[in-house]
């Protein structure tokens, strides 16, 4: 289910194809490259105060700022948890139609079901071949997560950052508004655009973070 602007959207990770025929055919990340902001928000239904407070409201405020703006309903993060799949399908509408509704503009942005997008998926596993299973056991939300949960974790839990990875640096994001939370998670997006870089020639932007809720 595409949700808004999905041709716009696949035109932004049409780069992967060049992992294919080497790095020589992507060109290099230039210094002056136009800002481009990724965000994704989970299909949690219809957002409460905290969720606007959080981060919808800095969302609205990045779409008036800046030209290239990507948000995401990233349902794939959601399963990293038991879902009713009836109950799923009709939070991605809820969020969908609550975004919309708090500002979300299609014609400053682009809002779009990760899912559907293919990509997201296949990076995170070329991603995930290059993470050592230590830094992501010992990432703070792993540990927390855990500890709550009367199991060890799912491997899709363990790998929920590298995803999330995936999802910045599919679009060559330049920046992402983040919260205090999520500092660790972009410390790790961050080394991997790097070891990317390193192995591979230059290629991905090494994505800054943007505190939120503070003014953006």
């Amino acid at each position: 289910m595409a949700l808004c602007s999905m041709r716009k959207a696949r035109g932004c990770w049409r780069f992967i194809r060049a992992l294919h025929t080497g790095p020589e055919a992507v060109p290099a990340p230039q210094k002056d490259a136009v800002k481009r902001v990724f965000s994704g928000i989970q299909p949690t239904g219809i957002p409460h105060l905290g969720n606007y407070l959080g981060a919808i409201e800095s969302w609205v405020r990045l779409q008036d700022k800046h030209s290239s703006v990507l948000y995401s309903i990233v349902d794939l993060h959601s399963i990293t948890a038991a879902q009713d799949p009836a109950v799923l399908r009709q939070s991605i509408l809820d969020m969908t139609a609550a975004l919309l509704a708090c500002g979300i503009n299609p014609e400053k942005s682009i809002l779009f079901q990760q899912s559907q997008v293919s990509e997201h998926t296949q990076l995170s596993w070329i991603l995930t071949c290059m993470v050592r299973l230590p830094r992501l056991q010992h990432l703070h939300q792993w540990k927390a997560k855990t500890a709550k949960q009367k199991h060890d974790g799912t491997v899709g839990l363990l790998t929920y950052p590298v995803l999330q990875a995936a999802d910045v640096l599919l679009y060559k994001s330049t920046h992402v508004p983040v919260g205090e939370d999520q500092v660790q998670h972009m410390e790790l997006v961050q080394d991997l655009a790097r070891g990317f870089n390193r192995k591979y020639g230059e290629f991905f932007p090494v994505p800054k973070s943007i505190l939120i809720p503070p003014d953006v």
